[in-house]
Formats: structure tokens, C-alpha cells, sequence
């Protein structure tokens, strides 16, 4: 991915995360453009990757529209995600195996070094690690209807791109809680390991909230509005 297209597509995501882009607007190539600058052609290839994203729909001969998701749906989801992680890590902590517990290392550490290191695309790059650590959680709780259940639930596109609406404190608590839930695990202490999940994911729904509320949806010709950068 170019330079200009990870500008585009960051600039776009955080404001489709931060609520700033409606459910339903429509971004248009040559508008998006003419707003942030650039040719089509990093735009082009920034929404697609918001389509494969699942932030976008495309509809052929119309351009891409924000994908509905509203502030109940995140609410729902946060809340299911407290009650089902948070039991997950309790069982985690009771059952995870010596390489389940190494992955789970890899996978902080790799998030720590993306935040250090920072780069192209290290926004991203954290959201894969991160996402591979509440996977292995789940995985390392040991139980199928669980991980089915809460599995969908940690692939939400707005959910798992918190972290486009973190800043750099945010980041480095968010990995902090990621060491904290770790050590929980490794000392098998499970009340431990279900109250720090549950606080980790109830901070990253009070920012996401907090981002959406920051500023009010823009009702229509959204390309417009996203001139400054993420």
C-alpha cells in the first residue's frame, strides 16, 4: 500500500469508526480527492480495502457507502464481548497450555513492537496482533460454544479498529492491559484474568463511545468533511 492510499485510508476509517461518517453516507472517489488532495487512484484502492473491511458497501455505478452500524449495535457488541471474554480469560487462565500462553506473548510483543517501531500501516498491524490475541484466548479457554459465540463478535469491523480512534496514551494502555491479562493467566488466577479483560474491553468501549460523541454524524455529502489528517 502506497504512502497516499494508508493517508486516505486511515483518515477514512477513523472517521467511519469515530461515528463521524453516518451509517448509509456516500463517499465518491472524485470528492474524497478533491478534498484530501490526491488522485483517484489511492482512493480507489482505499475504499476497496474499507469494502473488504466490511466498513464500506459497494454498489456498482454508485460508490461505496458507510456500512449501518449504529450505536446500539456497538453497545450490543462491547457488552456481549465483557460477558464472553471476560468468562473466556477466567478459563484461559485455568487451562491454557504452555504454547497457548507463548503465542499469547508473540502476540503482545508484536503489538508492542509495532507501537515502538511504528511502521507503514503499524495501525493495522496492531489491530492484527491484537485481534490474534483475543483469538488465542478464546482458543485457550477450551471451550467450542464459547469460542463460537464470541468468535463473530471479535471480528466487528468498528470494534476490532479501535484503534483508530486511540491515541498514543490509549495504545500504550491498551498493550499495558494486554501484559497485565498475561500475567494474570500465567499465575492461573482466574478471577484476575476475568476482571482485567473486562476492564480492558470496557476502556476500549468508553473510547470508542467517546470518540463517536466527540462530533456529531455529517447527514450527507461526507467526502467533504474529511480533510485533515488522521
Amino acid at each position: 500500500m502506497s504512502k497516499l492510499t494508508e493517508h486516505v485510508y486511515r483518515t477514512l476509517r477513523r472517521r467511519i469508526i469515530s461515528g463521524h461518517l453516518a451509517p448509509g453516507a456516500q463517499l465518491k472517489e472524485e470528492h474524497v480527492a478533491a478534498t484530501l488532495g490526491v488522485s483517484r487512484t489511492p482512493v480507489r484502492a482505499a475504499l476497496q480495502r474499507l469494502i473488504d473491511d466490511g466498513l464500506l458497501t459497494g454498489h456498482r455505478g454508485r460508490g461505496a457507502f458507510v456500512a449501518a452500524l449504529t450505536d446500539r449495535d456497538i453497545d450490543e457488541v462491547f457488552e456481549l464481548r465483557i460477558l464472553l471474554e471476560g468468562h473466556a480469560a477466567g478459563l484461559a487462565a485455568a487451562h491454557a497450555t504452555a504454547d497457548e500462553i507463548g503465542g499469547l506473548v508473540d502476540a503482545t510483543a508484536a503489538m508492542q513492537r509495532f507501537a515502538t517501531e511504528r511502521p507503514l500501516d503499524f495501525l493495522g498491524a496492531l489491530q492484527v496482533a491484537n485481534n490474534r490475541f483475543h483469538r488465542l484466548i478464546l482458543d485457550a479457554g477450551g471451550s467450542p460454544r464459547l469460542r463460537a459465540m464470541a468468535s463473530t463478535l471479535v471480528d466487528i469491523p468498528t470494534v476490532v479498529g479501535a484503534f483508530y480512534v486511540y491515541d498514543d496514551v490509549d495504545i500504550r494502555r491498551s498493550i499495558q492491559q494486554h501484559w497485565d491479562l498475561l500475567s494474570a493467566i500465567e499465575r492461573r488466577d482466574r478471577q484476575l484474568a476475568e476482571e482485567t479483560m473486562r476492564v480492558h474491553l470496557r476502556m476500549a468501549y468508553a473510547l470508542v463511545k467517546q470518540a463517536r460523541h466527540a462530533q456529531g454524524p455529517v447527514a450527507s455529502e461526507p467526502a467533504e468533511e474529511v480533510a485533515d489528517g488522521p
